[in-house]
């Protein structure tokens, strides 16, 4: 009854499609025609309790206009901002829909921030209501009085627990209290004159779908605004430019209120006719990996880097370490010699235990360090580097597949470092850094600019800051690169963060940490600006990794002199191969790591001017990180442990 109804809810043939190929350019003509291509194939699955939750794209689109009609007759207006705070799930993907079918405007954080986070992104884009899990419920207390609706994605409690154990009890009765209802309720409640108001609403490709909040790494936090058009377009060109079909699986542990993870996951993979998996235990990983036998994975830097490093040190567990090192030497020499890639005959266990069918890997977020990628394809894993912002939803570049040549040349090996030529669709230019004595025509090279129908509008409520990051229809992405013969392009580094030397030469502080980080000390670091006697010159901050430290001085315990002694000279032998002025001359020890952003990248804006180094701090900093609870399910920083 409820699907007989939804069908004459759906737009019309014409209705949110603009595109010149005709293809959809809103989510509620995007839902239309993933029920009318794809039907009863399985678009989203979960395994709750041992048991499959599988979603087929009727499935979806029922739900979703279920809920969306559920929002309405709440009181949800079009235009209205909706907060949306909860772990991946087949229901968070449908809450979103809802949001945005009903003309609303979805607003998703992330589930682990402190509830005065929460309270101030929700407050900032005046979200009166808010669909969270019971997890999230409990941190609400702040935000409560602002709200007219809470929406629990599982049981709904009899009353509000304390935001924290400090809040006396007394307090819960002092806050105004907001409906809170169930998502499972929801939609069977909506009234006939919702429904009715619900079918009368028209989305347009321009309308707002989301506001994303984004800080980098320079700690500002803003809201990024994001229309259907933006998303719509962003997926056209992915399509365009990557091979991702009605016979792709992917499982997604990367939380969904980033751009990358979302738009993969919830526009791009519908649109193909895709399966998605949700996976937030990352004990079971191994399993879903065995079970689901995805074709595609999805990344950041951070996760592969610990997933490798992780199945190393399974591998040295079992007594198979000099083995795997000797598998590793055939296929780099017989890459070398024939330009063959022997890697899934020689670890096909491997890939057995990654489910046997990856065809590659996407990595986005952060900048891959090219040595990882080759460590990925000497195993006989291809990653492709992509690159993009939330401002532009969030794709601007990829790596494109080519399997001849991953396994038959060396074409990947001599590009790994690129992020590829721009998708189908969007335009990149160069423009100069005067204020960085950085002038394309003599250097070749300048900050990236982009263009095109993903591109943000502009950041909510903060018109000098949209200003800010236009050059006319251009976006300015503060990343520095430049592009080859190939239209490769090539990122540097951030335009704000190059240190311009005394003698007008510059330093990449990218470039020299990619170097850096390859030793083993180096458990984070971050290049800056040192003024020493009255010279610009170029420092480096390091917090070292102890364990590291003690297997290289047999378990001695080294003083702060010794310590720095040890990673100066691990630093020089790594920068041989960088210019003299690239070189570090003052070294910094921290006893604590240094801050990071959501996808585990050093936030260079918190960076402070100076740092001390204690060994006994030092020592209990690394007992915290190591013997730290594991990471929440679904955070970039969370590894694939069990393969």
């Amino acid at each position: 009854m409820v699907l007989s109804r939804l069908r004459i809810l759906g737009p019309g043939d014409d209705a949110g499609v603009d595109g010149e190929d005709g293809s959809p350019m809103t989510f509620p003509a995007l839902l239309e025609r993933t029920r009318r291509d794809w039907g009863d194939k399985v678009a989203f699955q979960q395994k709750v309790h041992g048991e499959w939750l599988r979603y087929s794209h009727h499935d979806v689109y029922a739900r979703s206009y279920e809920l969306s009609a559920g929002l309405v007759d709440l009181g949800l207006r079009q235009g209205d901002r909706v907060a949306l705070v909860l772990e991946n799930s087949v229901e968070w993907v449908c809450a979103y829909y809802a949001i945005v079918l009903a003309g609303a405007v979805a607003v998703p954080l992330y589930y682990e921030l402190k509830p005065a986070e929460i309270e101030e992104m929700a407050a900032h884009t005046d979200a009166r209501i808010a669909i969270v899990s019971p997890k999230v419920l409990a941190k609400l207390g702040p935000l409560l009085p602002r709200l007219t609706t809470v929406v629990v994605a599982g049981p709904v409690p009899q009353a509000r627990t304390p935001a924290s154990p400090d809040e006396p009890p007394d307090a819960l009765r002092r806050h105004p209290q907001p409906r809170i209802v169930s998502l499972e309720e929801l939609g069977r409640h909506a009234s006939a004159a919702a429904w009715r108001e619900l079918r009368l609403r028209e989305i347009r490709p321009d309308d707002l779908a989301s506001v994303v909040f984004t800080s980098g790494t320079t700690g500002g936090m803003k809201g990024v605004m994001l229309t259907h058009r933006n998303f719509l377009a962003n997926c056209r060109s992915i399509r365009r430019s990557i091979p991702f079909g009605e016979r792709d699986r992917l499982i997604m542990v990367l939380p969904m209120h980033h751009a990358f993870p979302f738009t993969i996951t919830a526009v791009v993979a519908p649109a193909v006719g895709g399966e998605v998996t949700f996976e937030n235990d990352l004990r079971r990983i191994r399993d879903r990996m065995a079970e689901v036998k995805p074709t595609l994975f999805a990344g950041v830097p951070a996760l592969f880097e610990l997933m490798y490093r992780n199945v190393v040190q399974r591998i040295e567990a079992e007594g198979r370490l000099e083995i795997f090192e000797r598998g590793l030497r055939i296929c780099e020499t017989t890459k070398q010699r024939t330009g063959i890639n022997i890697g899934r005959i020689v670890f096909r266990e491997l890939h057995k235990r990654l489910g046997g069918r990856l065809r590659f890997m996407i990595s986005g977020g952060a900048a891959l360090n090219p040595d990882l990628a080759r460590k990925f394809a000497r195993v006989g894993i291809p990653i492709l580097q992509g690159w993009g912002l939330t401002e532009s939803a969030p794709v601007l570049s990829v790596q494109r597949w080519n399997p001849r040549r991953f396994y038959m040349s060396n074409y990947y090996e001599e590009h790994f470092g690129t992020v590829g030529p721009p998708l189908d669709g969007v335009e990149i230019g160069l423009i100069d850094v005067p204020e960085k004595e950085m002038y394309v025509h003599l250097h070749g090279e300048g900050e990236m600019v982009a263009r095109g129908e993903n591109i943000s509008p502009g950041y909510w409520q903060a018109d000098d800051a949209t200003r800010a990051q236009k050059v006319g229809e251009w976006l300015r992405t503060g990343d520095v690169g430049h592009l080859d013969d190939e239209g490769n392009i090539w990122i540097t580094g951030r335009s704000k963060y190059v240190i311009v030397l005394d003698s007008g030469e510059k330093v990449h502080p990218d470039e020299v940490e990619e170097k850096l980080g390859r030793s083993d000390l180096i458990e984070d670091v971050v290049v800056i600006a040192r003024k020493l006697r009255g010279k610009t010159q170029v420092g480096a901050v390091v917090f070292p990794n102890r364990d590291a430290v003690l297997a290289r001085t047999g378990g001695r315990e080294p003083d702060e002199a010794a310590l720095r002694a040890l990673v100066r000279a691990d630093f020089e032998s790594n920068e041989r191969d960088l210019a003299a002025h690239k070189r570090v001359t003052d070294v910094m020890l921290t006893d604590t790591p240094l801050p990071k952003t959501a996808l585990r990248k050093v936030a260079r804006g918190q960076i402070a001017d100076s740092y001390g180094f204690d060994r006994l701090r030092w020592e209990q900093s690394w007992r915290e990180l190591t013997e730290a609870p594991p990471v929440p399910a679904g955070d970039p920083e969370e590894t694939l442990a069990s393969a």
